[in-house]
């Protein structure tokens, strides 16, 4: 293995160390700063997304990195009620420790390696008005091989899409990760699986796409307070914890 890989493998490991109890095993990938699929992301999504070299002068790779959460925040988070604390928590905790292992990587890597790089936070960094996001981290992780996009417009990993994740741009130029050949969502594999469609309390996910206003009005309505999460029925079904 490179060199430089095993070392963010290896912080990322260290940095996760102590939080076995609410996380699995984090799944790491890499997509080339140049891949054209970043040109296209634009057209595809819909709103104008930003290439890596925008964020990072030199930009080289693109480093991904998905928490997903444990079983037993899964299975709480099945009990189908507005608010599950133990999944608000988790959700929280995770945005913290991903914001964490970023900033340890940049100040890790430019010491150990001279190796410059640049983030995004790994949540609420989208249009209050619009609700897009110019750097969508699960953009960069489809794109690093991690996953597919599901019917619930979510990052679907072989460990599933109940998680969070964030990206570090850097100017080191590493192997890519290979994209799965096919779709790990089950409806868009064997149309028999549409689990998120029919349990999305605000009707926001169907089979012909996702209302973003609509589900954001519904999180706005359920959220009491800023430390409770509303909703997350959409990555509590069959793919909650595997790809297929």
């Amino acid at each position: 293995m490179d060199t430089v890989k095993e070392r963010i493998e290896t912080i990322i490991r260290e940095e996760t160390a102590p939080y076995t109890q609410y996380i699995r095993q984090p799944i790491i990938g890499y997509a080339s700063a140049q891949d054209p699929l970043y040109a296209e992301m634009s057209q595809r999504i819909g709103n104008q997304q930003l290439l890596p070299t925008e964020l990072l002068m030199g930009a080289k790779t693109v480093v991904v990195f998905f928490l997903p959460h444990s079983l037993q925040v899964i299975q709480a988070l099945r009990t189908g009620k507005n608010i599950v604390q133990a999944w608000s928590d988790n959700y929280l905790m995770l945005n913290d420790l991903l914001d964490h292992i970023a900033k340890t990587l940049q100040v890790k890597l430019r010491a150990e390696f001279g190796i410059m790089s640049a983030m995004e936070p790994p949540t609420n960094n989208y249009n209050d008005i619009e609700l897009t996001a110019k750097w969508p981290h699960k953009t960069s992780a489809v794109i690093a091989g991690m996953g597919t996009f599901g019917l619930n417009h979510l990052l679907i990993t072989k460990s599933g899409c109940a998680g969070r994740l964030n990206s570090l741009i850097i100017d080191k130029k590493l192997e890519p990760s290979v994209r799965p050949k096919s779709s790990y969502c089950l409806y868009y594999k064997t149309g028999k699986c549409s689990f998120c469609a029919q349990h999305c309390p605000s009707g926001a996910i169907t089979k012909i796409g996702w209302n973003r206003f609509r589900c954001n009005a519904y999180l706005d309505g359920k959220n009491v307070r800023d430390t409770e999460q509303g909703c997350g029925i959409c990555s509590s079904g069959p793919c909650a914890a595997r790809g297929f």
